[in-house]
């Protein structure tokens, strides 16, 4: 009687449901999935262990934002049980199952081991809709870590398979996707293209959560290339939506992107009062860490804006602290070496398969010619063949493994020891010019003081020293300390150099070496001597150069030509 209850509460249930492909948790209203988590909750005690496999993998798919621990738990035991009834379609979804569990939770190499394994079970299975999800959940793995190009790949495969299958409404996401990784490469040019196409098929669903998400993104694409009225529509028209389908994680990103537009048109009051709103909707939720950070980080943009640098250095700060909390380098490591440990034993079992088939095939054949003493003969030496190359190739692998230790780490020692040389370098270089206008004004003070002396007997004592004088004043026009002084700033300087340039093309080559100078925090003193000039010279170029970088009587010179 009670497995006939079960039966049909379990008909019941899934009258509708696909069992044969993966679903997608996302694409579901979440009221239907509460209702359909305690239905699943309250049947599973009565079903049997291999009708329980299903409703396992169906309550952690449910489960992935809700409560991943719970995804995990659940998802393990429906492992379990698949693998001790065979089932290798259930074992792919629970492998998958766990990689969202562990994703969500941050324990990326965890995550990549498990969706490899799913990768490998559903293409020998060959169900389309359940690769395609599997690639797509992997492709999002590889992007949340900053892997873009591997992201690029996975999701460009999704594609594939979606427009094979005709299926619209997963070109439309895959189109989704891929548009945010060329964001992410600083693409946004190409970025629009698959947004566009995305939203024109998302528009024929009437998706609104989808829509709103794609007009977000496009918002920040055209925000990057500096398009600011466009980013202004397509984040207003987001913004509406979001606040139409109470979607407050949506809105709260939408908001901070409206505040990083208003702050670069100069509003600086809506700016504000748009973080502040960001702000108050985040504050409700339970993990807000990523939000926070962002608007810290936006916050302190729009107080170094304003000139209040005590609150923007405070903001900063926070936003710092905030990143290293939420995401370490060690994973993104420890992600790598995993990907690299997985791809070696899996070439390394391809190779172990290869050369048994093939060996296998050269002992029937000397079995037929040379008979079955000669065989076990063969068979021993080959099974010898085989256990030293795979001991050659463990003890490589070590090897190999040992040396890329060793170059990484001399990599860094050579990269700290680059890293002292040039800040040595740049404190010589200030020596230099300094040193240098010490010595010319020591130059200037002789001739000074020579051509203040009167000889009136002497006539010949006269022309001597103004002789001297011109020699003096040869000397300092054509000083090769001031010649290498150059030289090295043209070296030290040179990201500086070209991003000036690059921003400023109107300078003239006086300005641009007058704005290294300056930088260098030399006084208008200083630069005079090493240029050579007088002191009223120097504050005419310095007028000059505020104006051509469109700076106010209130910004500093010095502070800004650091910034560049």
């Amino acid at each position: 009687m009670k497995t006939a209850i079960v039966f049909i509460f379990f008909i019941t249930l899934f009258t509708g449901f696909n069992v044969e492909s993966q679903t997608n948790i996302w694409d579901e209203n979440p009221r239907d999935s509460q209702a359909e988590l305690d239905s699943l909750l309250a049947i599973i005690p009565y079903s049997e262990a291999q009708e329980k496999i299903p409703l396992l993998n169906r309550v952690a798919e449910i489960y992935w934002s809700i409560n991943p621990n719970k995804t995990i738990e659940y998802a393990n035991e429906a492992l379990e049980l698949s693998k001790a009834y065979q089932d290798k379609k259930q074992e792919g979804l629970a492998l998958i199952n766990l990689c969202q569990g562990y994703l969500f939770n941050d324990f990326y190499d965890k995550a990549l081991q498990l969706g490899l394994q799913s990768l490998e079970i559903r293409k020998a299975i060959g169900n389309d809709y359940d690769l395609a999800f599997t690639l797509r959940t992997l492709g999002w793995l590889y992007y949340d870590i900053g892997y873009y190009d591997k992201a690029l790949q996975y999701h460009t495969e999704t594609l594939k398979i979606h427009e094979k299958l005709g299926d619209k409404q997963r070109i439309a996401y895959s189109y989704n996707s891929i548009g945010l990784i060329h964001e992410r490469k600083e693409n946004c040019t190409l970025a629009l293209s698959f947004f566009k196409k995305s939203l024109e098929l998302k528009k024929a669903f009437n998706n609104k959560d989808r829509i709103a998400e794609t007009m977000k993104n496009m918002g920040v694409c055209y925000r990057k290339i500096n398009v600011l009225d466009s980013a202004k529509t397509f984040l207003d028209s987001a913004l509406d939506i979001s606040n139409q389908i109470k979607d407050d994680q949506n809105k709260v990103h939408i908001l901070n992107e409206l505040a990083i537009v208003n702050l670069k048109l100069g509003k600086f009051d809506a700016c504000y009062a748009l973080l502040k709103k960001s702000r108050l909707i985040m504050d409700g939720f339970i993990d807000n860490k990523e939000w926070v950070v962002e608007n810290d980080r936006i916050m302190s943009d729009y107080y170094l804006a304003i000139g209040d640098y005590k609150n923007a250095l405070t903001s900063y700060k926070k936003y710092i602290q905030g990143e290293s909390e939420i995401f370490s380098s060690n994973k993104s490591e420890k992600l790598a070496e995993m990907r690299i440990l997985y791809e070696a034993e899996q070439r390394e079992s391809e190779i172990k398969l290869l050369e048994q088939q093939k060996n296998l095939e050269a002992q029937k054949r000397k079995l037929l010619l040379i008979g079955s003493i000669l065989s076990v003969i063969i068979a021993f030496l080959v099974i010898a063949s085989l256990f030293n190359n795979i001991k050659k190739k463990k003890a490589l692998y070590q090897q190999s493994e040992k040396l890329t230790k060793e170059k990484l780490k001399t990599q860094s020692l050579l990269r700290e020891n680059l890293e002292h040389k040039l800040e040595f370098r740049k404190k010589e270089l200030t020596n230099l010019a300094l040193f240098i206008s010490q010595r010319t004004s020591i130059y200037k003070d002789l001739t000074k003081s020579l051509q203040d002396l009167k000889f009136k007997d002497l006539n010949q004592l006269k022309k001597d020293i103004n002789t001297l004088i011109k020699e003096n004043t040869f000397k300092f026009n054509f000083n090769e300390d001031i010649q290498k002084f150059h030289t090295n700033i043209e070296t030290l300087q040179s990201d500086f150099l070209f991003r000036i340039k690059k921003k400023y093309p109107n300078l003239t080559d006086k300005e641009v070496q007058l704005a290294v100078q300056v930088k260098l925090k030399l006084s208008s003193k200083e630069i005079a001597n090493i240029n050579n000039i007088s002191l009223n010279s120097v504050e005419i170029g310095r007028h000059r150069l505020r104006k051509k970088l469109g700076l106010d009587k209130k910004e500093n010179l010095v502070n800004f030509l650091v910034n560049i």
